[in-house]
């Protein structure tokens, strides 16, 4: 596999950044302060480049109608500057993705996890049909710079003014950044205060230059992906391709601010639709607390007493809590929070530790389930 390098490369090399393969990507791991970098982000502010993830712009006369019918979410109704959260499914109702979705003035702009777009941009070609739509992929022609933490308004208000901030989660703004056009866009990926930045990769420099200069006072520091991960999993955020997958359906993940069940006809809406009204799923993802010093393995397995139960699907150290903590699925008669399972590694080793509701910190709301 060719692995690509983010536009900043050379700035996070000269920052000290330590890089790890994320996909098809050549990321910033951490920056030599991992624990500094997640104390910044969690009580102060940070900034990361997430530049990596997919991007895919929609136009032409049909593209809402054609999305419309595509995806888990009432895109119609989307204002200009407004956005949502959604997803696309299979006939069988599993997930091919999960995206934020941006409505600008003549098109739709998707953001996805890194490497979903050539799939997701595929797919959408594929069912295009008659429909009077473009597709385009901006993913390696535009960046990201996220500022996150509780300070991040405050930085922003310093570089577009307080009168330009987005207001409410996936409000975006288009403005100036250091005589560049972006899109300013709030949002949480961490459970924190946030806002992404998209700039075309060559202002991309000079975007994190002045947000650096303009968040000194704030006490900014880089982020790399290892902050950044164990910050998204004590908030309780799945991702897609390692907490979700094309064999889950959305609502076994608990995402259904991803869902509306008042609009029409749409890939897969049949079966969530039965499951919404006259089912339920046969298991949740939940939180895993563990009593001991050694973070779960992804991909460890959860039993009660000799009874196979569940799986984990993302672990790491909370700094916050002092323990080690873990995302995964429980089957349904298991799920209350404080049941006691064990946790069992590929390696043979075995974790004690409780059930746990979401967010463990760092969230909105308690994550739902049916």
């Amino acid at each position: 596999m060719n692995i690509k390098k983010l536009p900043l490369q050379v700035l996070h090399e000269s920052l000290g950044a330590a890089f790890r393969e994320s996909g098809e990507w050549r990321v910033p791991e951490s920056y030599g302060d991992r624990p500094g970098e997640y104390e910044a982000a969690r009580n102060r502010v940070s900034i990361a480049d997430l530049s990596d993830r997919g991007k895919l712009r929609l136009g032409g006369k049909d593209h809402l109608k054609f999305l419309q019918g595509m995806l888990t979410n009432d895109v119609i109704k989307l204002e200009e500057g407004k956005g949502m959260y959604a997803a696309i499914l299979t006939v069988k109702g599993r997930m091919v993705s999960d995206m934020r979705v941006y409505r600008e003035k003549d098109s739709v702009l998707l953001d996805l996890e890194p490497g979903l777009n050539a799939k997701v941009g595929e797919l959408l070609k594929k069912f295009r049909l008659s429909y009077k739509a473009t597709i385009d992929d901006l993913t390696e022609g535009m960046g990201i710079i996220s500022v996150i933490g509780p300070h991040a308004a405050g930085v922003l208000e310093k570089v577009i003014g307080k009168e330009n901030l987005p207001v409410n989660e996936f409000d975006h703004v288009i403005t100036s950044v250091a005589g560049r056009e972006v899109s300013v866009i709030k949002i949480r990926r961490t459970g924190e205060e946030g806002y992404d930045i998209y700039a075309l990769t060559d202002g991309l420099a000079d975007v994190w230059g002045l947000l650096m200069e303009k968040g000194n006072d704030f006490g900014i520091k880089p982020a790399g992906r290892g902050a950044l991960e164990i910050l998204r999993i004590e908030a309780g955020i799945p991702v897609y391709g390692i907490d979700m997958d094309d064999d889950t359906i959305p609502i076994e993940a608990g995402i259904w601010d991803a869902l509306n069940f008042e609009k029409g006809c749409y890939v897969g809406q049949e079966v969530i639709a039965r499951i919404k009204w006259r089912g339920h799923v046969n298991r949740h993802l939940l939180g895993f607390i563990s009593d001991g010093d050694r973070v779960p393995e992804r991909g460890s397995e959860v039993f009660l007493g000799e009874k196979k139960i569940g799986r984990i699907t993302s672990s790491g150290f909370s700094p916050s809590l002092g323990k080690p903590i873990a995302l995964g699925y429980i089957r349904r008669e298991f799920k209350e929070p404080g049941t006691r399972v064990e946790i069992r590694s590929p390696d043979g080793s075995i974790e004690h530790a409780e059930v746990a509701a979401l967010p463990f910190l760092g969230g909105q709301a308690v994550q739902k389930t049916d």
